[in-house]
């Protein structure tokens, strides 16, 4: 409900909800936590996502090569050399997606060290996953309005043939992402952080074959169950059938990674 808020008091209680995950994160985000929570909850497999320096790519490359349930997402942090060239190494390590974070990066679309990501992203042809939706969590985020989704419509319009994930599907404005998703057909959603009534209304308005289950786990104590409940609600509701469910749960990410929907290595 905090969406609906006024503006400063929303911004006020994303700030003390952000402060107080980071003890929790400190302490309890191991890959022990996460296996245990994704067997509780019936969970196969999961995309794990650096975020240097606190969790880095090695470390999550090391995790998945461990561990074939973990599907590892890197991000080329600030001050990278030649992030184009770490990019492909790290896919040749197995890493099978992209993430951009351009709040807590500062960065705007313009970027050399984005141009230089989104070009070798094309050409190994990996996914990219976006924040996206203007969160104010400083001094977390350097700046919020810029993972605004409307922000990164100069990507969407060059690279037609790269698939963008909207993580979150813009936060407390979804609508602003899915008008996006409705104009270039290279785009998707995730559940995460989002109520049982938009996850249905992003498989109206994209079809469900677009819409990606997502928890954001570990934050908000850990959240894997709360995420399922709301796509099992959208189906109990009427709202979307158990079809689009196991789209949104298994067939569509295994797509996203060119398996087959009973191929789970």
């Amino acid at each position: 409900m905090i969406r609906h808020l006024p503006g400063p008091l929303r911004k006020g209680l994303e700030q003390l909800g952000g402060l107080a995950s980071v003890p929790m994160l400190a302490m309890e985000a191991t890959a022990t936590d996460l296996l245990e929570a994704m067997d509780a909850d019936g969970v196969e497999q999961s995309f794990v996502i650096a975020h240097p320096p606190t969790c880095s790519n090695e470390l999550v490359l090391e995790l998945a090569r461990g561990n074939p349930r973990l599907i590892p997402v890197v991000n080329i942090p600030r001050g990278t050399e030649r992030p184009g060239a770490r990019l492909k190494e790290y896919a040749r390590q197995g890493a099978r997606l992209l993430k951009i974070h351009t709040a807590v990066d500062g960065e705007t679309v313009d970027s050399p060290r984005y141009r230089a990501l989104l070009s070798a992203s094309e050409d190994l042809g990996l996914p990219v996953i976006l924040h996206t939706g203007c969160i104010h969590l400083a001094p977390l985020y350097r700046d919020p309005e810029l993972a605004r989704v409307e922000r990164l419509v100069p990507w969407f319009e060059k690279h037609r043939g790269l698939r963008f994930i909207l993580a979150h599907m813009n936060f407390s404005e979804p609508t602003r992402a899915l008008d996006l998703c409705e104009d270039f057909s290279n785009l998707w959603v995730d559940t995460s952080w989002q109520p049982a009534e938009t996850i249905a209304e992003a498989v109206r308005r994209l079809g469900a074959e677009r819409v990606l289950f997502g928890s954001d786990w570990p934050l908000v104590g850990h959240n894997i169950q709360v995420s399922v409940a709301r796509v099992r609600d959208c189906v109990r509701s009427g709202q979307i059938t158990e079809n689009d469910a196991a789209r949104i749960f298994r067939e569509n990410a295994l797509a996203l990674l060119g398996k087959e929907p009973n191929d789970a290595s």
